[in-house]
């Protein structure tokens, strides 16, 4: 049986759905660094967890979303595949950036925003380095 993956790392400045597993884009065989606040497959914000990273690349090409372990963000794989959110899916209203002003596809924080608060946020917690 295939073993249920654990939600990304807790953040109050991620705004992913926290019960899941979110897809992070790499690039060029590139992934983000473990810790950092990264954009998902599902348009939101998520803590890069700190165990490997597996590409599921091929599997989502080959139309194998099916053999990915439980615990994925389900918008996330339809999202990689190609398909729409579902109608259920809470998406972000585009707003104001309350930190910079700017505009923000993330709700009250912009990306960038969102980015340097938990860089901030993360430094500070117990047993960081």
């Amino acid at each position: 049986m295939t073993r249920c993956v654990s939600p990304n790392p807790y953040s109050p400045y991620a705004n992913a759905l926290p019960n899941a597993r979110h897809l992070v884009p790499g690039f060029l065989g590139a992934t983000p660094v473990p810790g950092v606040l990264a954009p998902t497959a599902c348009d939101r914000m998520a803590v890069v967890p700190t165990e490997p990273l597996e590409d599921v690349t091929d599997l989502l090409i080959v139309g194998r979303a099916t053999s990915l372990p439980p615990g994925l963000c389900t918008t996330c794989v339809g999202a990689a595949v190609g398909e729409e959110p579902p109608e259920d899916d809470p998406r972000i209203r585009p707003t104001t950036c309350r930190e910079c002003g700017g505009a923000s596809s993330q709700g009250e924080w912009c990306a960038l925003c969102r980015q340097s608060l938990h860089d901030q946020w993360w430094s500070t917690r117990r047993g960081q380095t």
